[in-house]
C-alpha cells in the first residue's frame, strides 16, 4: 500500500474521532478499527458526487449504524459532505446524524438497528439481479456490486441468518459483505455471549468466505474484493480487528460508545502522524480521493450514462417500464368493482392481477403463505426457479422469513426501479415490525398483504388471532394502514398504495364479506365516509363508525334501530389516520361535532378509537386475547353481535340526548 493511502485511512479515523469529540456523543471504537475495511470499499466501489443516485452505482451499505461518523468522514474526502457537515455531526438539522440516513447523499440505506442492514443489502443485490433481465447483448444497464459493512451486533440478531439463508438460496453474488470481526460488544466480550463459528455458518449458507487475518491490512482487503467479485455465490470477507485500534482503550468495551476525552483524541492522532488540528485535512489526502480516485468513478458513471441514452433509444419499451409510473393501473382501478360476496384476501388476488398487468415494476413475494393470503402474480414464475430460466419472475419465494422479507423488501424499494409488496398474516406482522418502521422513516413506497385480519380466524386459535396488531401499526408514522369493508374498499386501498410517496400495510379477511350498498371507491380514500346514510334527513340521533367485517354489522344495525324510528348514520373508516388529516370541513361533514352518540366497532383492541368516539361515545372491540373456537362464537362472546350494539346504541342516545340536524 502506499503510504498515501494510509495516510487517507488515518485521516478518517482523525476526522471520525473529531466528530465524535465535538459532538461529545457517537461511537469510537469503529472509527478506529473499521477505516481500513471502509477506505477498500470507496476505492472498490463506483459512485460520484455528480450524482449520488444513479442507477448503476454500487450500493454501500452501513449495517453497523453506529459506525456513522466514520461514513461521514469518507463521504466528506470523497467529494459528498462538506467539512461544516462534519463539525455539525449528530446536531439538529444537520446532514450527520446520529444513525446514517438516506436523506444525506452517498447514504445508501437508513441503518442504525443492528441486522437491518445487511437484510437491506441482500435486498438490493436481489433487485439488481432482477434488474439483469433488461440487460441486452453490448447494453448491460445493471451491473453493478453491494457492499455492506457489518459488525458483531449485526451477525448477532436473527435476521442475519434469515437473509442470509435468503441470498446464499439465490447466488446473490453481487453482494460483499465485509465483517468488522473485534469480538467486543458493548458490554465485553462477544465470547460472553457467543461462540459460533461465523466461517462455518456462511459457508453453510452457500456463501464464499474469505478471512483477512489482519484488519489494518488494507491490500488484503482489497484484494479479497478483487477476489468476491469473481465469485458465484454471495460473499463475506472476515476481517479481524481490534476496536479502538491505536488507542489507549484499544481491545476494550470501553471504546465502543464512549467519546474520547480531547486529550486522549490528540494521544491517538498523534501516534498516527497526524496534525492534532481538528478537521485539518492536508491538501495529499484531497489530491489522492478527488483528482485520483474520483474521476475514475466519474468516468463510469458518464460511460454508463451514454449506453443508458442509446438504451432508450434502442429499446424504448423496456427503457420506459423502468420508470415506476402508476397511473395506469390506478386508472384501470377506478373502473374495477365487484357484485359478489367474497374475501378481501381474494378481492385482493384479483386488483393484484390488474395492477401487476399494468405496472411492470410490481414485484413480491409472501412468507411461505402465497395460497394462504393470495398475495401473487398468476402467470409469473418464482423467480429464479427452475419454471424461470430467463430470471424474469414477479413472484419471489421467502420462505418462512418475515423479519428478513420485511428488511429485503426495503432494499428493493430503495432501488428504485421496483414497487414491491410482501404478505402474511397480520398477527405475524410483529415479526415485521422494525422493517416497517424503517420503511416508514425512508418513506418507502411498498405495500403489505397482511390477511386473516381478526378474532374471525377462529379455530386456529390465541396465537393466531390478531388483536392488537391493527392499532399498533397505527401508531407508526408515515404508515398507511387500510382495513377495507368488501371487496370495492379493498380496490380503493389498492389505488391508495399506489399512490401513496409512503408504506400502505393492506389488513385483509379471510371470510367472506358482502358486497355493501355505498361502498365509494373514491371517497373511501379519504380514509373515512358516509357508507349508509340516516333515512331522515331532518334528524341524526346517532353514529356507528365501522372498519372491516365490522361495518356490515354496523349496517344491519341502523336497519334495526330505523325500524324503531331512529335516525342512524353509518361511516365506514378503513383508513383512521388519513381520516384525520382531511380538512375540518370534511371531517365535520361526516362526523359533526355537536354529534356526541357515537359508536366504533373494530374488532381488535379499541385504545386508538377513543379520538373518534369522543368522550361520551361508546367503542366495542376486543381488549383481551381470543380463543379458539368458530368466528360466530368468538364474535359472540366478545359482544360483536346486533343485539349488543342495538342495545349500546340506544343507551348512548338516551345518555346523551344530542339529536341534531342531518348535515348531509
Amino acid at each position: 500500500m502506499e503510504a498515501i493511502e494510509q495516510k487517507i485511512i488515518n485521516t478518517m479515523r482523525k476526522l471520525g474521532l473529531n466528530e465524535v469529540v465535538t459532538a461529545n456523543s457517537g461511537h469510537t471504537g469503529i472509527i478506529l478499527d473499521a477505516a481500513p475495511i471502509v477506505y477498500a470499499i470507496f476505492k472498490s466501489a463506483n459512485f460520484t458526487p455528480l450524482a449520488p443516485d444513479w442507477a448503476n452505482r454500487d450500493r454501500i451499505v452501513l449495517s453497523a449504524g453506529h459506525g456513522s461518523a466514520l461514513l461521514y468522514a469518507a463521504l466528506h474526502l470523497f467529494g459528498f459532505l462538506d467539512i461544516e457537515d462534519l463539525k455539525n455531526f449528530r446536531q439538529f438539522g444537520s446532514r450527520t446524524p446520529g444513525h446514517p440516513e438516506i436523506s444525506t447523499a452517498g447514504v445508501d440505506a437508513s441503518t442504525g438497528a443492528l441486522g437491518q442492514g445487511i437484510a437491506n443489502a441482500v435486498g438490493l443485490a436481489l433487485a439488481e439481479k432482477m434488474l439483469s433481465r433488461y440487460n441486452k447483448p453490448r447494453f448491460n444497464i445493471y451491473d453493478h456490486y453491494t457492499y455492506c459493512l457489518v459488525g458483531d451486533g449485526d451477525l448477532m440478531e436473527g435476521i442475519s441468518y434469515e437473509s442470509a439463508s435468503f441470498a446464499g438460496r439465490y447466488g446473490l453474488n453481487k453482494l460483499i459483505v465485509l465483517y468488522d470481526s473485534n469480538r467486543i460488544s458493548l458490554d465485553g466480550r462477544t465470547s460472553m455471549t457467543s461462540n459460533d463459528d461465523i466461517k462455518l455458518r456462511f459457508e453453510s449458507c452457500n456463501w464464499n468466505v474469505q478471512v483477512v487475518a489482519d484488519g489494518n491490512d488494507c491490500d488484503s482487503i482489497l484484494s479479497a474484493i478483487e477476489q468476491a467479485k469473481q465469485s458465484n455465490k454471495p460473499n463475506i470477507i472476515i476481517c479481524n480487528t481490534t476496536i479502538g485500534f491505536g488507542s489507549p482503550f484499544a481491545d476494550s468495551e470501553k471504546c465502543h460508545s464512549n467519546p474520547f476525552d480531547v486529550a486522549t483524541m490528540n494521544e491517538t492522532v498523534k501516534k498516527m502522524g497526524l496534525d492534532t488540528e481538528p478537521f485539518k485535512v492536508d491538501d495529499d489526502v484531497y489530491r489522492y480521493c478527488q483528482n485520483l480516485l474520483l474521476p475514475l468513478k466519474n468516468k463510469a458513471y458518464n460511460d454508463w450514462k451514454k449506453l443508458r441514452t442509446r438504451y432508450a433509444i434502442k429499446f424504448p419499451s423496456l427503457s420506459k417500464e423502468l420508470n415506476i409510473d402508476t397511473k395506469k393501473a390506478i386508472n384501470k382501478l377506478s373502473s374495477l368493482h365487484f357484485d359478489e360476496a367474497l374475501s378481501t384476501r381474494d378481492a385482493g388476488f384479483e386488483i393484484l392481477q390488474v395492477v401487476a398487468k399494468n405496472l411492470p415494476n410490481i414485484v413480491g413475494g409472501c412468507a411461505d403463505l402465497s395460497k394462504s393470503t393470495k398475495a401473487i402474480i398468476k402467470g409469473s414464475p418464482f423467480f429464479d426457479s427452475e419454471k424461470d430460466s430467463e430470471k424474469t419472475g414477479r413472484n419471489i419465494a421467502y420462505g418462512v422469513r418475515e423479519h428478513a422479507m420485511g428488511a429485503i423488501t426495503n432494499g428493493l424499494a430503495l432501488h428504485g426501479e421496483w414497487l414491491p409488496f410482501c404478505s402474511t398474516f397480520l398477527v405475524f406482522s410483529d415479526y415485521m415490525r422494525y422493517a416497517i418502521r424503517m420503511a416508514a422513516i425512508m418513506k418507502l413506497q411498498e405495500i403489505y398483504v397482511f390477511t386473516h385480519d381478526s378474532i374471525a380466524v377462529g379455530e386456529d386459535g390465541t396465537t393466531h388471532q390478531p388483536v392488537e396488531q391493527i392499532e399498533s401499526l397505527r401508531l407508526i408514522p408515515n404508515l398507511n394502514v387500510f382495513r377495507p369493508c368488501d371487496a370495492n374498499e379493498t380496490v380503493a386501498g389498492y389505488a391508495l398504495a399506489l399512490a401513496s410517496k409512503s408504506p400502505t400495510a393492506l389488513i385483509l379477511s379471510r371470510q367472506k364479506l358482502p358486497i355493501l350498498k355505498g361502498t365509494d371507491t373514491e371517497k373511501a380514500q379519504f380514509g373515512g365516509y358516509v357508507i349508509s346514510p340516516e333515512r331522515n334527513k331532518k334528524e341524526l340521533h346517532g353514529i356507528i363508525i365501522a372498519t372491516g367485517s365490522e361495518v356490515e354489522l354496523a349496517v344491519e344495525a341502523q336497519k334495526i334501530m330505523e325500524k324503531d324510528g331512529l335516525s342512524i348514520r353509518v361511516v365506514s373508516m378503513p383508513e383512521r389516520n388519513l381520516f384525520l388529516r382531511q380538512d375540518k370541513k370534511y371531517i365535520e361533514k361526516v362526523l359533526p361535532s355537536k354529534m356526541k352518540c357515537r359508536l366504533v366497532i373494530e374488532a381488535g383492541t379499541t385504545a386508538g378509537w377513543y379520538k373518534i368516539a369522543g368522550d361520551s361515545g361508546c367503542v366495542l372491540g376486543v381488549d383481551t386475547f381470543g380463543e379458539s373456537g368458530k368466528p360466530k362464537e368468538l364474535y359472540a362472546k366478545f359482544g360483536l353481535t346486533l343485539p349488543n350494539i342495538v342495545a349500546i346504541m340506544d343507551k348512548l342516545i338516551k345518555e346523551n340526548q344530542t339529536i341534531i340536524d342531518s348535515v348531509i
